[in-house]
């Protein structure tokens, strides 16, 4: 028996990396367990008996919690082994697991700076976002949160997240120049959804131009992960960012031009990174 304890919501990035990896493994037979972030559901006892970490999502197979976003998305794919998103070869897979790594260690920080200091700060009141402090554990976690939201566009942790994002989707788009479809291949993998759920926090607040004006080869591939119907999907959770008058759409719209800035000030100070596999 599967369970899944995820939020249902158009930026739950690590849910909807999981969502999207049972979607393309053709997996149906899941029992739902809906949180609610705001609700503080992640802190009740029950989940943190699960979750001490209060981290969603959770998966429980056969009574067995499994953790962590990217690790629940590898043991899914091992459970259907027929419909692989993995390679066959091992310095494919461990190429693979490289990709997965930056997105856990980079993008996953990245893309949670730039929503906490857009539609977090601009909707939900501080003295809120100060009660649920309180119960955060992770030291590191914490300070990047309040940074964005008491510091705004000046946190070092906006330009680090910036910077992040050049410098990822320059090595996407070096290793896209060769015309291969995915970044792995031929074949659609755990990359893809590792990656997709990030990305699309970027395009619902408007800024994804900003990284992807100049690199043709990313937009090819990025308009080839949309298209596919575990990303579709996603576009059916509450909170898209369906025209301009949007929560993400407004906050990105205010910060845009600054992120831009900070663009062009990280590419001066930083050197340009090339990619070989």
């Amino acid at each position: 028996m599967l369970e899944l304890y995820y939020l249902e919501e158009a930026d739950s990035i690590c849910s909807n990396r999981v969502l999207m990896t049972l979607s393309e493994k053709n997996i149906t037979e899941w029992t739902p367990r809906k949180l609610v972030l705001l609700n503080r559901d992640q802190f009740k006892e029950d989940y943190l008996k699960l979750n001490p970490k209060a981290q969603v999502p959770t998966l429980v197979h056969n009574g067995i919690p499994i953790r962590e976003s990217s690790i629940i998305c590898d043991y899914i794919d091992n459970l259907k082994p027929e419909i692989p998103l993995k390679p066959e070869d091992l310095a494919d897979i461990a190429h693979m697991r490289e990709w997965i790594k930056d997105s856990d260690e980079s993008g996953y920080q990245a893309t949670a700076s730039i929503n906490f200091v857009t539609k977090f700060r601009l909707e939900i009141p501080i003295k809120k976002m100060e009660e649920r402090w309180k119960k955060v554990t992770d030291i590191e976690r914490l300070h990047r949160q309040q940074s964005c939201v008491y510091e705004g566009l000046d946190s070092p942790y906006v330009l680090r997240a910036v910077g992040a994002w050049d410098r990822i989707f320059e090595k996407m788009d070096q290793i896209l120049s060769d015309g291969r479809p995915w970044i792995m291949g031929d074949q659609f993998t755990l990359v893809e959804t590792s990656f997709a759920p990030f990305i699309k926090v970027l395009e619902m607040l408007r800024l994804l131009d900003v990284w992807l004006e100049d690199r043709p080869n990313v937009n090819r591939w990025w308009k080839t992960v949309t298209s596919r119907s575990s990303y579709i999907k996603l576009e059916e959770y509450p909170g898209q960012s369906k025209d301009d008058s949007a929560p993400h759409a407004k906050a990105g719209a205010q910060v845009s031009s600054k992120v831009k800035e900070l663009l062009e000030n990280y590419r001066k100070i930083m050197p340009s990174v090339g990619y070989k596999k």
